[in-house]
This record gives structure tokens, sequence and C-alpha cells, in this order.
């Protein structure tokens, strides 16, 4: 008991005590923990390793994140400016196309229809096709251009 009271007395007197600030380095210094410590100070290090080494990646992680969105929210916004002119540029072709049925001719003689209202014609017989065989190579070219409907509108 004498032994605990005494070094708690001593533990005060040093705990009062200003020491130099020399002193707290040498006695507290790397090499004095690490010949004292081996194993802790291995520890020690191999730890302030790891913990440098994710603080690290970490950063590196979240550059390579805030890159990624950056490069996502570019590529959103052209996305978003392509879809607005590709409507746009639907809904100029179909105000065209309206004003061109319009001003047409043939427009005016067209009649919106039903599927009830179609006529089906049958295939011409090979007795008429064989004899435009025997027409010459410019009479058979413009008969199979006139032959080509013609198409209004798309």
């Amino acid at each position: 008991m004498v032994s605990r009271t005494l070094y708690k007395q001593k533990v005060r007197q040093f705990q009062k005590k200003k020491l130099p600030k020399g002193l707290l380095n040498s006695v507290f210094s790397s090499k004095q923990v690490q010949r004292k410590f081996p194993v802790q100070a291995a520890l020690h290090i191999a730890l302030d390793g790891a913990l440098i080494g994710i603080l690290t990646i970490v950063a590196i992680m979240s550059s390579v994140a805030l890159h990624s969105q950056h490069l996502w929210t570019k590529s959103f916004t052209k996305l978003e400016k392509t879809r607005d002119l590709n409507r746009r540029i639907l809904e100029s072709t179909s105000i065209i196309e309206g004003y061109l049925l319009k001003n047409q001719k043939l427009s005016r003689d067209l009649v919106p229809t039903k599927a009830e209202d179609l006529i089906y014609v049958d295939r011409p017989k090979t007795e008429k096709t064989e004899k435009s065989f025997d027409k010459t190579l410019k009479t058979r070219l413009l008969a199979k251009i006139s032959a080509f409907p013609m198409k209004s509108g798309y």
C-alpha cells in the first residue's frame, strides 16, 4: 500500500511539472517507441498506410463518380435537345405536307375511304405481258415508268 501512495504522489508531481518541449520529443520519439514496442510500431505504420490508401481510393472514386455524373448530364442534355429537334422537324414536316396537300390539285380528287370500299383487281394475264416483250426497249421502259403509282405525301 505504501508503494501505491508513493507512486500516486510521484505521478501527481510529474503531472504538475511543466516539461520542456525538447524533453517531450525525446520521451515520445518514434525511434524509442519502435525499440520498446516493435510489433505495435509496425502495426501503427501498417494502419497509417492503410488509412492513407483508403483516403486516396475514396478521393479517386469520388472524382470518377463526379466526372461520370458530369458526362451523363451532358449526354442527357444532348439527348433532350435531339428529341426536341426531332419533334420540331416532325411538326414542320406535317405542316408542310398539309399545306402541299391543300394546294395540290390531285388532293381535291381524293376522298377518304374505308376498308370496305376498296376494290380488289385480279392480276393481268400472261398473254398481255408477252406482247410487251416484243416492243422496243424505249417503249418498254416508258411503259414501266408510267405504270408506277404516284404517291403524294408519305
